[in-house]
């Protein structure tokens, strides 16, 4: 988990690939064009693993609206906008919040989305 994390970070820093060490010398002589070219070179485990970082926790605790709501807090939208986005009333998205903290254990909107962030609930 901790190395998936590392190159999909690097990734979102600007590296234009990853290569393994034990990559055959054939492979190698192949990326270094790839790169020449303007490829991003990337063995098939790293690709494998930078992919699913990237990928939704399917194991979240929330339901699909309070997904959807925690991602237009995380945005930095308000109440009132999110209500409005969603055709619903404000204390329908306090409701909203008030599950999403109760479910994740949080007391603020940061931690709300910081834990969300980190489980890859969003």
């Amino acid at each position: 988990m901790r190395m998936m994390i590392w190159y999909s970070r690097r990734l979102c820093e600007g590296a234009g690939g990853y290569l393994t060490k034990n990559m055959k010398p054939e492979r190698l002589i192949e990326a270094i064009r790839e790169i020449m070219e303007g490829g991003a070179p990337m063995s098939t485990n790293i690709a494998r693993m930078v992919v699913s970082s990237f990928q939704k926790n399917h194991n979240s605790p929330l339901t699909a609206r309070e997904t959807e709501v925690l991602e237009l807090l995380a945005q930095g939208k308000s109440y009132s906008t999110i209500a409005q986005e969603l055709y619903v009333d404000k204390e329908t998205i306090r409701t909203h919040i008030k599950n999403i903290y109760w479910k994740l254990e949080v007391h603020s909107k940061a931690e709300a989305i910081e834990k969300a962030k980190k489980e890859r609930f969003i």
